[in-house]
């Protein structure tokens, strides 16, 4: 072979080379550019599912919308576009603070063994809630827990010693783990915002059941009478209580005084939880919210706000 053939042969696989890298690169290139197309479609349909998601809130905080309010609150936009609201009042969850500054043993025991706690177990569980939010070193009862406890096992900075100021907080507490596994959706039963105070017209019937200590058949009366006629909650045949005394024929079953349950009760919530989620095609943005309202509906306060 030839000088000159050798140099033709080396420059040729060259140039050879300099083609499989380049289309390489370009492949590269065109990879990089899709999946940059669809980030930007996919970011542009997660940015109007929240923009819809809003839209939503700023309805359900409206005070003339009513949780009833189903075909104004539920909307389909066409092209895949949704808007899907709940309101409720935050009464229909437990104020976990109020329940301990209360020293409400008999609710928080009811609630706990409806989900499948022993009686020691659920005993135990809220001396470690008081130890939580209290100020002090000494142990509640038999089952409480306080530093020295939570640094035997590696946790620091517990207790808080202190009213809780979040529901998710109430997941360090020891003993939480247990109730997490029996009731994984047990953060929907609390709060930490409202005045205490059961919202008749809102609660589930756990929550119902724990509060008013009736039997399961009464719970379920009240349920029905509040559904209405579709016997679907929320519509706009609904049926609200207006005043805590129509409950009396139920809670004639209960072994706690009438006057005690009745004090626990309302039928209104001055605090409501809207939850929006907005739906474009395959992405969905949640977004909730915790508002109070100012005296005659003027003005929104809002407590807590969530995005999913």
């Amino acid at each position: 072979m030839t000088p000159r053939s050798t140099t033709s042969g080396a420059a040729l696989l060259l140039v050879l080379w300099a083609i499989t890298v380049i289309s390489f690169a370009v492949l590269w290139a065109a990879n990089v550019v899709n999946l940059e197309l669809e980030t930007t479609i996919s970011d542009s349909a997660g940015l109007r599912a929240r923009q819809i998601a809003v839209s939503g809130v700023a309805l359900g905080v409206h005070p003339q919308v009513k949780r009833e309010d189903t075909e104004l609150l539920n909307r389909d936009f066409g092209a895949g576009e949704r808007m899907e609201v709940r309101i409720r009042g935050e009464g229909a969850r437990f104020n976990i603070n109020q329940l301990i500054q209360q020293q409400d043993r008999i609710t928080m025991l009811n609630l706990l063994t409806l989900w499948g706690l022993t009686p020691d177990e659920a005993n135990a569980l809220i001396d470690k809630w008081k130890d939580w939010t209290d100020e002090d070193e000494f142990r509640t009862g038999f089952g409480g827990a306080e530093r020295g406890d939570y640094e035997a096992l590696g946790i620091a900075n517990a207790p808080a010693n202190r009213p809780f100021r979040s529901v998710s907080e109430m997941a360090r507490v020891l003993g939480m783990e247990q109730v997490a596994t029996l009731k994984p959706d047990w953060a929907d039963s609390f709060t930490i915002f409202g005045d205490g105070k059961i919202d008749v017209n809102e609660a589930d019937a756990a929550v119902l059941q724990a509060a008013t200590g009736i039997v399961p058949e009464m719970v379920e009366g009240i349920l029905q009478q509040r559904r209405g006629p579709d016997g679907i909650e929320p519509s706009e045949d609904d049926f609200r209580f207006e005043d805590v005394s129509q409950l009396a024929g139920w809670l004639a079953g209960s072994m706690l005084p009438s006057e005690q349950i009745l004090a626990k009760l309302s039928t209104e919530s001055s605090v409501k939880r809207i939850d929006s989620r907005g739906i474009v095609g395959e992405r969905s943005r949640l977004i909730s919210v915790v508002a109070a309202s100012g005296d005659g509906g003027d003005g929104t306060t809002y407590l807590l706000w969530e995005e999913k």
